[in-house]
């Protein structure tokens, strides 16, 4: 039986990929009963004629995120404006601490560096931490692109289904179009100075079939992200600046905040890390105490 991979799902039919080639698809009767379809599915189906399909079992699901929602997902980029909207390191370490307290791989996608000036020193400095974690790091001037970091992030995301998320405006799209032909970009738009953030540009969820079997998604922008549902213990053994230093603290359950002989503050002390990763991280923490649901990406 062939297996084909959902890439956009519709009001009535789905798009399905199968051996280069998009079908339109159905579901057979009773499907709906056991397993609401995701993007990134695998399914196997029944030809009924040489545009459309009949799906007729969905695959078990290696991965499932909700929010987006879409199945099967190998890692996730981070995509993160440096300019425009201004780079937040708050919700980046955030998305971060929750990607790696579910053992989900990602990657960061910084974009503008061509809009950075002498003003951005800030900026500069925090990206400069970030590339020292252990966690590949794509640096794109979306004007006139590194043809370099383009070739780097073309391997990592070879033969894999690869999820972009981010704030409105960071570039999610603009990033894909690098790789798209012409007739097929997606549409972006300019950003809005005045709210520090973009307008949003994709509204639903849809799989990029690229060379080397890229299979990529573009998702709807978000204005804030809440991670709920996770204890601070998790973030905190997880927190990827933090992963060397943890092992080191005198308690194994240490949150890094009123605790004795904690080797993350001793590191803050000896500026061996910067002030505002230690600061986003116990915001991180506080705002998890409040929270006792499932994570979600609010537009």
């Amino acid at each position: 039986m062939k297996q084909g991979v959902i890439i956009k799902i519709g009001s009535n039919t789905s798009e399905v990929l199968v051996d280069n080639k998009i079908y339109q698809a159905s579901l057979k009767g009773g499907i709906l009963q056991t397993t609401i379809p995701m993007v990134g599915d695998f399914v196997e189906f029944e030809m009924i004629d040489s545009r459309q399909i009949m799906i007729i079992k969905i695959a078990q699901r290696k991965s499932e995120l909700y929010r987006p929602k879409i199945a099967n997902v190998d890692q996730i980029g981070i995509v993160a404006a440096l300019k425009e909207p201004k780079l937040d390191h708050f919700v980046l370490l955030k998305m971060m601490a929750y990607l790696n307290s579910q053992n989900i791989q990602a990657f960061i996608i910084f974009t503008k560096k061509d809009l950075l000036n002498h003003d951005d020193e800030q900026t500069k400095m925090a990206m400069q931490w970030f590339v020292k974690l252990n966690i590949p790091i794509i640096v794109l001037n979306n004007q006139d692109v590194d043809r370099q970091e383009l070739n780097k992030l073309e391997n990592i995301l070879k033969d894999k289904i690869t999820v972009l998320t981010g704030q409105t405006g960071a570039g999610k799209s603009t990033t894909i179009n690098h790789f798209l032909k012409f007739e097929d970009q997606i549409k972006t738009q300019e950003i809005s100075k005045a709210l520090n953030r973009g307008k949003h540009t994709t509204t639903s969820i849809c799989l990029y079939q690229l060379p080397k079997n890229i299979l990529i998604g573009d998702t709807p922008g978000f204005s804030s992200f809440e991670i709920k549902n996770i204890s601070p213990e998790l973030i905190a053994s997880t927190f990827a600046p933090f992963q060397e230093l943890h092992a080191n603290c005198k308690f194994r359950n240490c949150l890094h905040d009123n605790e004795i002989k904690c080797a993350v503050k001793q590191a803050l002390i000896e500026d061996k890390l910067p002030k505002f990763i230690y600061d986003d991280y116990i915001k991180i923490i506080s705002e998890i105490k409040l929270k006792k649901e499932t994570t979600t990406w609010k537009k």
